[in-house]
């Protein structure tokens, strides 16, 4: 199977050759420091992998795979789930360097004015840096568990093996420097815009973003830690996260060859049609007849809305292919954009936190605000019409979906609800939401390698070739090295799991 997702082209300092649970495709890179290195263009670079990041980079998708939104649609290969090695060396030469750079030549014995003071004040370069950085540290670290952090990108002073960290360790330093971070924005000044394409240099939606993040590590501390997550999360909350699809976190990409959306590219460029909806997420939409498949599929000949299960065999590929739903055409224009957090997942983790007594809020009011903006943003997002109000408050009022029953059956609505919401956004946090809340009900298919959708990544040969000891320390202290091994948050038992 070809580059299934993307061809990436030069943005900023050349092209980024990207590791993955698998092959992403052809992405090559100049060197990470170039002599006249700008902090505004090595930002630019930074956010440019934001979206390749959270679906995955490749050709294996996998974080759109292990949620099962997508399905397989001419052979069966990643179905099997059998590749899940995340290569993260290209992420800390490159990507978390870059930011790294940032912070350091804006700040101490490092700053740099006269390459750093186009982009905006070194507060906010530090700030927006720090949380961009964070946010990668904790999708890497929600992927594998132990990963280097403390002794991460230290590679100037000559430390090449750097420790890896237990994720109870990375997720206090991420909360602390992402709350440091916050308090150096300077609201009253802002980015340059051309390079913070993202929110063009909105310092405001910045600091939501930021806190957004810290509710994100929150949540997962309920069963693990749940008197810390319960303060941080208080304090996030305080702060005030994206609450207004106005502020969501989008990348939109270009209207051409150089960075064109990886469906497109699949779909168009290549003509391969390699993916479309999957089985779990088109069943779960139709059993509460939810009125955004408009907006994420397209009816077969029949009139219906119909995926295809993930992990089948090869020879009955063949057999669902002649009549299933396709992405919605909007989804995969060139230029189309993707929503990496969205106001409606974080009012539907509110309402989580809600739930458990973690902030004085009504989560059914959370819940129902959380879905009706998903639903706007979703329609907004492909030019569709969205549905009446009437329309929406009759689902909303139907069994299901409606906001009743016992705080484990409401947490259930939630996780669903997050589930469907988070359709083509950040795929890491949707599998961490299944991992943890064991909902929906997810399926595996009969050709899988596996007897569930796997608990972690696993690392990649390279990466642990480069520093044996310090990956040979971490299985003994997190556990071998599988996908049955869960990551430090994740310590609930999955149901048992139906192969379809």
């Amino acid at each position: 199977m070809k580059k299934i997702l993307y061809k990436a082209a030069v943005l900023v300092a050349g092209v980024f050759l990207m590791g993955s649970c698998g092959d992403f495709g052809d992405i090559n890179t100049d060197p990470n420091n170039p002599s006249q290195a700008t902090t505004e263009a090595l930002f630019a670079f930074s956010l440019r992998y934001v979206p390749y990041f959270v679906m995955q980079r490749s050709y294996n998708p996998e974080f759109l795979l292990f949620p099962r939104y997508i399905a397989e649609r001419q052979n069966v290969q990643y179905g099997r789930y059998n590749d899940t090695q995340f290569s993260t060396k290209n992420f800390y030469r490159y990507t978390l360097k870059d930011l790294q750079t940032i912070i350091n030549m804006n700040e101490g014995s490092e700053k740099n004015t006269s390459n750093v003071e186009a982009f905006g004040s070194n507060a906010n370069q530090i700030a927006a840096a720090s949380t961009l950085k964070d946010f990668y540290f904790m999708g890497l670290t929600d992927a594998l568990g132990m990963i280097p952090y403390s002794e991460a990108l230290k590679g100037d002073s000559g430390n090449y093996t750097p420790k890896l960290d237990a994720q109870k360790d990375i997720y206090n330093g991420l909360e602390a420097d992402l709350v440091a971070a916050y308090a150096k924005f300077d609201a009253s000044g802002s980015l340059n815009a051309t390079y913070d394409y993202m929110y063009k240099g909105d310092i405001s939606k910045w600091k939501k973003l930021n806190a957004t993040i810290r509710m994100m590590l929150a949540i997962k501390l309920a069963d693990v830690d749940p008197a810390t997550g319960k303060a941080w999360f208080q304090q996030a909350y305080k702060d005030g996260g994206i609450e207004s699809n106005d502020d969501n976190f989008v990348y939109t990409f270009y209207g051409n060859a150089d960075n064109e959306n990886p469906l497109y590219t699949n779909i168009v460029t290549e003509g391969r049609k390699d993916f479309c909806p999957s089985t779990d997420i088109v069943d779960i939409m139709n059993k509460y007849n939810d009125p955004r498949r408009a907006a994420y599929f397209t009816k077969n000949a029949d009139g219906i809305y119909k995926g295809i299960p993930l992990g089948i065999t090869s020879s009955d590929v063949t057999n669902y292919n002649k009549d299933n739903s396709d992405f919605n055409p909007n989804m995969y224009k060139q230029g189309a954009p993707f929503i990496i957090f969205s106001a409606a997942r974080t009012r539907l983790v509110e309402a989580e936190a809600a739930l458990r007594g973690w902030i004085d809020a009504d989560a059914k009011t959370l819940y129902e605000e959380g879905v009706r903006l998903s639903i706007a943003a979703k329609f907004d997002l492909v030019s569709g019409t969205a549905p009446s109000e009437s329309e929406i408050s009759a689902y909303l009022a139907q069994s299901g979906v409606a906001f009743t029953g016992t705080d484990a059956e409401k947490l259930s609505l939630i996780a669903t609800q997050r589930y469907i919401n988070g359709y083509f956004e950040d795929g890491i946090e949707a599998w961490s939401d299944w991992r943890r809340l064991d909902a929906p009900d997810l399926t595996i298919g009969p050709s899988s390698l596996l007897e569930h959708i796997p608990y972690r990544c696993t690392y990649d040969n390279n990466d642990r070739s480069e520093s044996t000891a310090a990956y040979e320390a971490a299985d003994k202290e997190q556990g071998a090295d599988n996908t049955d091994t869960r990551v430090w948050w994740d310590v609930k038992d999955n149901a048992a799991q139906r192969k379809q």
